[in-house]
């Protein structure tokens, strides 16, 4: 299945570049864009390259809405392993983003199954998401999306894999424990953005690029229902992530 966009760039350090370029392009069209964009350490390059603009003057991001993408079910933005936090510390409040355009996901809400349909309520509100920016996990997921989440899939609570918590464990050096449940944005909610800007970096993601790209999409691999987007998906990927990726 073909007719997405696929950017190959040299290193992860022009990706992060490219990837900023995308954020701002739609901010440029559209100043009060619904966003969402990703944690982990595949976007701190584009985090850091965007705060760096907003420090030159050079894009304003005032008035961007940020939808937060997923979090550990009962972690509050205040706790140590929280990943709205992390973001907070890593972009949302080095770039300036005003409190309230920033979109938390309900994960310390009492009923975060009510609360995650208000969550898309919110996003629906606002014309739905302009822009979703995505990383890609070892074992294909997409946000916290695991194996076998259904491709229309909205916000909502899922128990993580013993993989995913086990790298979330790497991730925050063992210094907070991992709960087994998160909720995350849905495949469905993040594949009706009107573009989406998949970024990977390094050989170890190889394999699971290969799959996700050149397979036939399946619920073992939910970032493969991502081809289904056609051209409103742009993938950027460093070179060493292509290494199995048939050359075009």
């Amino acid at each position: 299945m073909a007719g997405y966009v696929l950017e190959v760039i040299e290193s992860y350090e022009e990706m992060s570049v490219r990837a900023a370029d995308a954020v701002q392009e739609t901010v440029e069209r559209r100043p009060d864009a619904a966003i969402t964009v990703p944690t982990g350490q595949t976007p701190l390059g584009m985090y850091e390259d965007l705060v760096r603009r907003v420090e030159a003057g050079t894009i304003d991001l005032s008035q961007v809405r940020i939808f937060c993408l997923d979090d550990y079910l009962g972690q509050s933005r205040h706790d140590e392993a929280s990943l709205t936090r992390w973001l907070y510390e890593a972009f949302l409040i080095p770039a300036g983003i005003p409190e309230s355009h920033i979109h938390r996901i309900p994960a310390a809400a009492p009923d975060p199954h009510a609360a995650a349909l208000a969550y898309e309520r919110e996003i629906a509100a606002l014309g739905g998401l302009e822009l979703a920016v995505i990383g890609l996990g070892q074992n294909g997921h997409v946000a916290f999306n695991e194996p076998g989440s259904a491709p229309d899939s909205r916000t909502r609570v899922v128990e993580l894999t013993g993989e995913s918590r086990e790298q979330s464990s790497a991730y925050w050096e063992g210094e907070a424990g991992i709960p087994p449940y998160a909720i995350t944005m849905g495949l469905g909610t993040i594949q009706e953005a009107r573009q989406i800007v998949l970024i990977v970096s390094g050989e170890a993601k190889a394999g699971i690029v290969h799959q996700a790209l050149e397979e036939e999409p399946k619920l073992e691999v939910p970032a493969s229902w991502l081809q289904t987007v056609g051209e409103r998906l742009h993938v950027i990927l460093d070179r060493e992530a292509t290494s199995e990726l048939t050359p075009r």
